[in-house]
């Protein structure tokens, strides 16, 4: 999303480690997942090993083309080699007559290529290494997926502790007023000391709520911050949308039912994909008892001399082809067992994968209950608020006429100040749970 805000975010992001940034920046909901989803720890860090796992393939994909090596030696005999002959051929009466050959100074440079030609257990590796890539790239969705839910909390829990500490503020503004409305009837003799002295104890216990719910207050964006990765010197204003409508689609986006098969939770193709990868690295391990077919080239240069020096050099070249089939025969029972730990393997992963789907029907079902509790006690505390908000206007209106007490009107305070607590938190958790929600049904997408 290319709004105007979201540049000037990203400007601060860059240019934080060297520029000091005090100025308010106004971050909507949409911008914080945006900065997170370039600007997390984590999430970088999976972006890297996907990458990594692209190289894999890579790598698994090499055995099918052709290796080519040059080695290059250069030797100084300071003793000619000794080979030993019948004696016959070396005009000598022994048996065995040693003869030293060769020149003090030897050169040799070999090319050599290797090509196969047929590798049951490469090309198993290789759909290994495919399938291996894409459950990182699931694991980075999943992570994205996460991201968003995390993000999404902390957003709703900065924007819940500034709301409080709006409440806290309005409440410290009517205790206030009660306390002066308590010096004017004390003075006009209508009114009792004592009630002089509770008004001002509960205006200084306000004041302390109000220095706690200041620090939490930021303590919430900081990590908030360090969630989508901004700077903690970049001051930031949240776009408050902790409301809601009626028509709120957290009101209804939990009343239907959702089959396990047909949701796009990330983690569940994960599991498949855990299973087909066991499937593949056991057919690889099979694959191991199959021939392999290779193509073998070589060119070779060779020289010999007493004389160091590469210049009427008396070259000689050897070259060949081949094809080498290499056929195992017994491994000592190693392959029997590898194969037998990946059928485990496989069968651990098969469990694991009925137990995911016990978890994520459980967690929907969980969720889904914590939902509707929470529908009911938002819908409880609204009309709380209103009638707390009524009561405590008919409590002080008696209190000015000298006809309530101020044990009334303080109940009546803390009632209100409760209710739209309540409230506050009620509202709270309903938008979390819906976000809980759209998590377990893998519809948390950047």
């Amino acid at each position: 999303m290319k709004t105007t805000v979201f540049n000037i975010v990203v400007f601060l992001l860059i240019y934080s480690s060297g520029i000091r940034a005090f100025a308010q920046t106004n971050l909507s909901l949409e911008d914080a997942i945006e900065l997170a989803s370039k600007g997390n720890k984590t999430l970088n860090i999976q972006n890297l090993q996907e990458l990594s796992a692209k190289q894999a393939v890579r790598e698994a994909k090499s055995a099918f083309l052709p290796n080519i090596d040059f080695n290059g030696n250069l030797s100084r005999y300071f003793d000619r080699q000794v080979i030993y002959l019948p004696g016959s051929f070396a005009g000598s009466e022994k048996a065995v007559q040693d003869v030293s050959v060769g020149g003090l100074h030897q050169y040799d440079a070999v090319i050599s290529l290797n090509q196969k030609l047929f590798s049951k257990s490469s090309k198993e590796d290789f759909k290994a290494s495919k399938i291996a890539e894409e459950i990182e790239n699931e694991k980075t969705a999943d992570m994205e997926g996460q991201l968003i839910h995390e993000v999404t909390k902390s957003f709703y829990r900065v924007l819940l502790s500034q709301n409080q500490l709006m409440l806290l503020e309005k409440s410290l503004h009517r205790n206030e007023k009660a306390l002066q409305d308590a010096k004017y009837l004390l003075i006009q003799g209508k009114g009792l000391k004592t009630d002089t002295l509770q008004s001002y104890i509960a205006v200084e216990n306000l004041k302390t709520s109000l220095h706690y719910q200041r620090s939490s207050v930021d303590i919430a964006k900081t990590q908030l911050k360090q969630l989508i990765g901004l700077n903690e010197e970049v001051d930031i204003s949240l776009e408050d949308i902790f409301q809601m409508g009626e028509k709120s689609e957290d009101f209804y986006i939990q009343d239907q039912e959702f089959p396990v098969d047909e949701l796009t939770r990330h983690d569940l193709s994960i599991q498949k994909l855990n299973i087909e990868l066991e499937e593949r690295k056991l057919s690889a391990i099979k694959a191991t008892r199959v021939p392999e077919v290779s193509l073998i080239g070589q060119y070779q240069l060779q020289s010999q001399d007493d004389n160091f020096g590469f210049k009427n050099q008396p070259w000689q070249n050897t070259s060949l082809i081949a094809v080498n089939l290499s056929f195992p025969i017994f491994s000592g029972g190693r392959t029997s067992a590898k194969t037998k730990q990946a059928l485990i393997r496989l069968d651990q992963e098969k469990l694991r994968m009925d137990a995911l789907y016990d978890e994520v029907k459980l967690e929907i079902s969980t969720i889904s209950n914590e939902w509707s509790n929470a529908k009911m006690q938002y819908a409880t505390q609204k009309k709380n608020v209103e009638a707390a908000q009524l009561n405590y206007s008919m409590v002080n209106q008696r209190y000015i006429n000298g006809i309530g007490s101020k044990l009334e009107i303080s109940d009546a305070e803390l009632a209100l100040t409760s209710s739209q607590f309540n409230y506050l938190q009620a509202l709270y958790n309903l938008k979390i749970y819906s976000s809980d929600m759209q998590k377990a049904l893998g519809r948390l997408k950047f």
